[in-house]
């Protein structure tokens, strides 16, 4: 599926599931495309136009900011019927750093994705997160996914919590986890616990 020297990242975008990459605009270019077999490309950006792209490659532009208020829900039932039908190919999702909007369309493909069971919204952040470290969907748009997790699979893995404490901030619980584990790790090192 990777080309060449190709592990997990390859020219700015990353292998976060087989078949799904994420990655920023700038990466995009039909070599690329074709080495790994991309037949999907879902274009998250309305700041750079999409590029020409080999007749075998399908573009799904959604040409959206990344804002806080800013609704990605309608996309989410396409990208996810997208993945389904990309059988032998691979799906690129691409904004323009490939932090906020690719993540979080690239994680409603998986979340919508009933017949992978283990993919709630958690596992699906974890695992994305582990292959591509930097991923961080805006607060809207991860609550967002919290709501189409509970539509598609009756329950939601992750809540939205009030960061910090009596700001009327919310952030998802996975934000939270990661804050508490920055804070802790410098404090673990020199004080035994």
């Amino acid at each position: 599926m990777m080309s060449g020297d190709c592990r997990r990242i390859c020219v700015g975008m990353s292998l976060v599931w087989p078949g799904i990459w994420v990655g920023s605009v700038r990466s995009v270019t039909p070599e690329l495309l074709k080495a790994n077999r991309i037949s999907v490309l879902v274009w998250v950006t309305p700041e750079v136009s999409p590029p020409s792209l080999p007749g075998t490659v399908q573009l799904i532009h959604i040409p959206l900011k990344d804002d806080h208020d800013t609704d990605l829900t309608p996309f989410f039932p396409v990208v996810t019927t997208a993945f389904k039908n990309c059988q032998g190919g691979g799906m690129m999702f691409v904004c323009l750093a490939g932090v906020s909007r690719s993540a979080t369309l690239a994680l409603a493909a998986l979340v919508g994705n009933t017949d992978l069971p283990q993919m709630t919204l958690k596992y699906a952040y974890k695992t994305v997160k582990a292959a591509r470290p930097f991923i961080h969907p805006n607060t809207g748009f991860f609550s967002q996914l919290v709501r189409y997790e509970k539509d598609v699979r009756g329950t939601s893995t992750v809540s939205m919590v009030q960061y910090p404490p009596y700001s009327g901030d919310m952030i998802p619980d996975v934000y939270l986890q990661e804050i508490n584990q920055s804070v802790a790790a410098p404090f673990h090192a020199f004080v035994p616990i």
